[in-house]
């Protein structure tokens, strides 16, 4: 029955491991429903909490992760030992580069040091109810699959951004780690760890020892995940539920099921963590986030050149709901969306930037806000996007040509890639006739660029095909994007308000 019960453990995490990566793979296929390949992120408990702090509104299906909370409450830390993917991969490693079973031994035991990451998660979830979500930094589930949006699909297909780069070393470093202690990430540091740890405690089930057939061999501690110390006082907000102590037993003095209640004055072992030390940790909170919100320019940090996908929400809202998961990153048929890195700010960091020079919005495509797990960008339908005969309902930006670099310009060199490349009707790039004299005498007919800022939608076609260097001759703004009105280039009246 135990040898079962840890066969049924290992094939769920295999199948959620293999699911995680399928998902993350069919992101940019239009086939399959936007909603079915983040699947696996709304169902993350963190992302629940600290969207429904940063926004006061329970988006999208941020429920699911609240009934993982409730299974918590009841069961234990099953989403740690059973559905985790980074805990996964963080076994396997320390599976086949684990020390010797007598440095196991001594490494397994639990360290007072481990409640960092209940430090972490009030930190995570104080600035999320001050407006700045980060959970997604060190979410396991948005941490891993940041990578996999952003580092590793990227060099499968060619090319992977600074920001893939960070993503991918955090998750390499915390895979090393658990090389020299087994799922170290998750004992000391993951803020999801530490909330269902917190919920584990209210469980009425668990890991339960019965002291008359133990004879104290410590076997148990050995293949232990949690470092939750099963001989002893059992610590259940540090049980992953791996149950590998049961079948590690050979006096079957340990199993699964109703925990006993504790004796008389007998409590279950702190959390490690000091009343002192958690009011010091929330009070810095609260003072040092608004310092980096104004220290990285807040929302006005999000530079003229910023431009977020279509159907981003207002940038307040936008910050308070993103979880810097990378599905709209992947999901991107032109690899046009990047991970920031410092250009919108502190509270922008990782979230979504349309960079034109590397691909433009497709004015058809509408992927995502379709994958988006938590409403940060909405669903639109791509005739909201296109300016046909009329400007577009949804705009993420305008295009301004530059005369010193554009070629009929600046050269006098005849060019109309972007007014060809506009896909606007009537375009909104448009050319003007004239005869330039050039410094010999000679004459040239030129079409010289012009724009009409009404029917821009900013989708960076033009500047992606723009012949002129890595800056191009014509390039896209965020002013007078739709979805906000203090960044609009043009009111009713027609007259510019920037």
């Amino acid at each position: 029955m135990r040898a079962t019960a840890r066969h049924l453990r290992i094939a769920s995490q295999a199948a959620f491991l293999l699911a995680f990566l399928a998902l993350v793979w069919l992101l940019a296929e239009p086939r399959v429903r936007g909603e079915v390949t983040s699947i696996l992120l709304a169902i993350d408990p963190l992302t629940s909490v600290g969207t429904i702090l940063g926004d006061w509104t329970v988006p999208r299906w941020a429920w699911i992760g609240l009934i993982i909370l409730a299974l918590t409450a009841f069961a234990g830390r099953f989403f740690c030992g059973w559905v985790c993917p980074l805990g996964t991969l963080q076994q396997l490693v320390s599976r086949v580069a684990s020390p010797r079973r007598r440095l196991l031994l001594e490494r397994n035991r639990y360290r007072r040091w481990f409640a960092t990451k209940y430090m972490i998660l009030a930190i995570l979830l104080v600035s999320a109810a001050l407006g700045s979500l980060h959970t997604g930094w060190l979410d396991p589930i948005a941490l891993l699959h940041r990578t996999m949006a952003s580092a590793v699909r990227p060099f499968w297909h060619g090319g992977v951004s600074p920001g893939g780069w960070i993503s991918f070393a955090m998750v390499a470093t915390i895979l090393l780690l658990s090389a020299w202690m087994p799922r170290f990430f998750c004992r000391a540091l993951c803020p999801l760890g530490a909330l269902l740890g917190l919920f584990a405690r209210l469980a009425p089930i668990g890991i339960r020892r019965d002291e008359a057939a133990c004879n104290d061999c410590k076997l148990c501690l050995i293949p232990c995940q949690g470092a939750d110390e099963p001989l002893g006082e059992h610590r259940v907000s540090e049980c992953h539920l791996c149950l590998n102590c049961l079948y590690s037993c050979p006096e079957n003095g340990l199993g699964f099921g109703v925990r006993a209640q504790p004796a008389t004055g007998v409590r279950e072992p702190a959390l490690d963590v000091g009343r002192r030390r958690f009011l010091l940790t929330t009070v810095a909170a609260v003072a040092v986030t608004p310092v980096l919100r104004a220290a990285g320019g807040g929302l006005q940090a999000r530079s003229a050149d910023a431009i977020r996908p279509p159907g981003a929400l207002g940038e307040g809202t936008f910050l308070a709901r993103c979880i810097t998961c990378g599905a709209c990153v992947a999901a991107c048929p032109t690899g046009a969306l990047l991970p920031d890195l410092g250009r919108t700010g502190v509270d922008g960091l990782f979230t979504p930037v349309l960079v034109p020079r590397r691909g433009w919005c497709e004015p058809s495509c509408t992927r995502c806000g379709e994958v988006c797990p938590t409403g940060a960008i909405a669903e639109v339908t791509a005739k909201a996007k296109q300016a046909i005969n009329g400007p577009a309902e949804v705009t993420i930006g305008t295009a301004f040509v530059d005369r010193g670099r554009c070629l009929p310009w600046a050269m006098d060199t005849p060019c109309i890639v972007c007014e060809e490349m506009c896909p606007t009707s009537p375009k909104a790039v448009w050319l003007q006739d004239v005869e330039a004299v050039k410094r010999d005498g000679s004459k040239v007919r030129l079409q010289r660029p012009h724009l009409q800022p009404e029917l821009c939608t900013g989708c960076g076609l033009c500047e992606n095909r723009c012949p002129v260097g890595e800056l191009a001759a014509i390039r896209v703004s965020s002013v007078g994007e739709s979805r906000d009105p203090q960044n609009r280039l043009l009111q009713q009246s027609g007259l510019a308000v920037r």
